[in-house]
């Protein structure tokens, strides 16, 4: 689930109808639609975007055309129905040219600037902010840069907007996913304006050129958030496919290409999330939930074939039982390839900050930025905790509780108040509830991904030294942990600290269950500093105890996303779907992030690299409800040697949908 950027540092991710104008807006049937909106309980509604019609489906509010080395157009979409709210961070908006990070190794702002710079220019189509262009202005919130939630991005590959593909076959949509926008599906490695990629990366072009090349007309999507509340998404898919068929009259269906976290759209839109049951009528995240799915349009038989790309229709775990994913998220520039997930810990201490030596050969990261730029460089400060959340658990209603504010939280640890920013900190998946008692999250998204799969893939012993270079906590995480701790400047012959359990499976535990399983160090620092304010206990020695990282856990991530993989699961496709093709990644690639899935050092991944094949390979779950016979003629499953990253940039990939998309005309 990762963006061009990142895409881009893993290569270190018969002209029929010609001339045809296309209709400028839905038909006017589709404006005047709709029942009166019944009211929302009053602790809901603050969580739900002012609609200023309701009409319960869509509008196009204008238009923008690229340079033309880019998309052919690109239509502003406003859904009518009720959306959710969706909060940025620096991590989650849409970057301008001016915005994009970028040094003399990675000039991003050169490849990618203006492919971001674009999406802004769209989404202001409807803001007309002149922040969208100003270098150094602030655009306000909402804003082009981060849009409300009912906005979304149509976008038209070239041949598509001129009308010199063959308008009376099935369309294709392609759909995003995380850290993702509609530009990884056209240029995949950046362009420079003149056909150049990011770090000079062979393939040029992407699956929308593919798939034009063979007479077919493409769109994609671009949502406001990529780590968005994915019922919202969902509606915008069902928006996004009557605007597609309203443009090409007589195509009763649409072909749905969906990547990664890019399925979390689709599938509650096939699956009549409208009409799903069993949500706590008590419990508030799940009565949000209810209301949200209650949005999604029903599903009506207008979609020929869905392709979800390795999806996680059974959830993800990866943040949970990594840390070292975690820490690099930290660690990073706001702005920078890797940066830009959710972390699933509430606080963590600054010792395990990258700033501290960060070009050592055991961790070299020149982006060491962010929340970490300035903290455990020095013994005092390593075990001042860094906090991303305030939020200490759930009421009995689930609502979230804190007792103070994160800047004070902050500020008691010793930042200064105005080095705080309150969207810098509120990083954790979790969020964090601001200055006016209002909960907040730029990751609601990724909340409803999460799901707990350990009773499928369990957190395994990585201790032994015959997973040092395969494992990437046992590469990188731990041995900086072991370096730091050890580390003594003032008497470099007498360790300074050690981990209280020399079974790594605690600290990985972590994160799911920081009660159950809390991950200590104990160092000397409490000998030496006159005030430590964050130690818990002392050993014999005198060495102090500390606790490195916490959370809320894995349940509360559960609830607090609705428990959406929970009834997602519950739910197959509508079969009257015409046909289901199941495309997964079965390698890692140089580099996988998840390696859970392997039972020795040579054993397969069991995954793509990132997500476990138990969720992406979810053919059973999705035609649950479908008869036997229609089963055998209408799905199929295919597993390919390709890591997630390269599912959807993948030449041999595009022509196994090509193939299917043929045999389907």
């Amino acid at each position: 689930m990762r963006s061009t950027w990142t895409l881009s540092l893993t290569a270190a991710l018969l002209m029929a109808g010609c001339g045809a104008e296309p209709p400028a807006e839905a038909p006017p049937a589709q404006e005047s639609v709709g029942t009166a909106e019944a009211p929302l309980d009053a602790d809901l509604a603050p969580y739900f975007d002012a609609i200023p019609t309701f009409t319960g489906n869509y509008r196009v509010v204008g238009t923008y055309t690229p340079p033309t080395w880019s998309w052919g157009q690109i239509e502003l979409l406003e859904g009518k129905q009720r959306f959710r709210t969706e909060y940025y961070n620096p991590r989650t908006l849409k970057l301008r040219d001016q915005d994009t990070f970028q040094s003399t190794d990675y000039p991003l702002r050169t490849y990618f600037g203006s492919l971001n710079q674009q999406l802004v220019n769209a989404f202001n189509l409807h803001y007309a902010n002149s922040c969208a262009t100003t270098a150094g202005a602030a655009c306000p919130t909402p804003g082009p840069t981060r849009p409300e939630a009912r906005f979304a991005l149509l976008h038209k590959g070239r041949k598509t907007a001129d009308r010199t593909c063959d308008i009376n076959k099935t369309p294709t949509l392609l759909v995003h996913g995380a850290i993702q926008d509609a530009n990884v599906f056209l240029f995949p490695n950046g362009n420079n304006g003149t056909g150049g990629t990011y770090d000079g990366a062979a393939q040029l072009t992407g699956m929308v050129q593919d798939l034009e090349a063979k007479n077919r007309c493409v769109y994609a999507l671009t949502f406001g958030s990529f780590h968005g509340d994915n019922f919202n998404h969902a509606i915008h898919v069902a928006n996004a496919v009557q605007r597609v068929k309203a443009l090409h009259t007589g195509v009763a269906r649409v072909d749905i290409v969906a990547w990664s976290k890019g399925v979390l759209a689709v599938d509650p839109w096939l699956a009549n999330a409208a009409t799903w049951g069993g949500f706590s009528t008590t419990r508030f995240f799940e009565r949000l939930a209810k209301e949200q799915a209650s949005q999604v349009p029903a599903y009506d038989d207008s979609v020929r074939v869905y392709v979800p790309l390795s999806g996680p229709h059974k959830g993800i775990d990866l943040n949970f039982r990594h840390p070292i994913h975690t820490l690099t998220i930290a660690s990073t520039a706001s702005n920078a390839p890797v940066g830009r997930g959710p972390m699933p810990w509430t606080y963590f201490s600054a010792f395990q900050c990258v700033t501290f030596g960060y070009d050592v050969p055991w961790f070299k990261n020149p982006y060491a930025d962010s929340v970490c730029k300035g903290s455990g460089g020095t013994w005092p400060d390593y075990f001042r905790r860094i906090y991303l959340s305030n939020i200490t658990g759930l009421s009995s209603t689930g609502t979230p509780v804190s007792s103070t504010s994160l800047q004070t939280l902050n500020t008691n640890q010793g930042l200064s108040s105005s080095l705080f920013n309150f969207d810098d900190y509120n990083m954790s998946l979790f969020g964090a509830v601001n200055t006016s008692g209002k909960y907040v999250t730029a990751y609601p998204g990724q909340l409803q991904a999460a799901y707990d799969l350990r009773g499928t893939y369990p957190i395994p012993d990585r201790s032994a030294s015959a997973w040092d270079n395969i494992d990437p906590d046992e590469n990188r995480y731990f041995p900086w942990l072991d370096t730091k701790l050890i580390y003594n400047p003032y008497n470099p012959f007498f360790a300074a600290g050690y981990m209280q359990s020399s079974d790594h499976r605690v600290c990985r535990t972590t994160a799911f269950d920081p009660v159950g399983s809390p991950c200590f160090a104990y160092h000397a620092q409490a000998l030496y500093d006159s005030v430590d304010m964050n130690v818990e206990a002392y050993d014999s020695l005198g060495y102090g105890k500390y606790r490195i990282m916490d959370g809320l856990g894995m349940a509360a991530a559960m609830e607090m996303g609705g428990k959406f993989i929970t009834r997602l699961a519950e739910h197959g496709l509508d079969s009257r779907l015409k046909s289901l093709y199941v495309l997964y990644g079965t390698t890692g690639g140089a580099q996988p992030f998840e390696t859970d899935g392997m039972t020795s050092t040579t054993s397969a991944l069991r995954g793509d690299g990132v997500l476990f094949e138990a969720s992406i390979a979810a053919m059973t779950q999705l035609t649950q409800g479908w008869t036997s016979a229609k089963k055998l003629a209408d799905a199929k499953q295919e597993g390919m040697a390709y890591d997630h990253l390269s599912m959807g940039i993948t030449p041999a990939v595009w022509n196994k949908i090509s193939a299917h998309f043929a045999s389907r005309d």
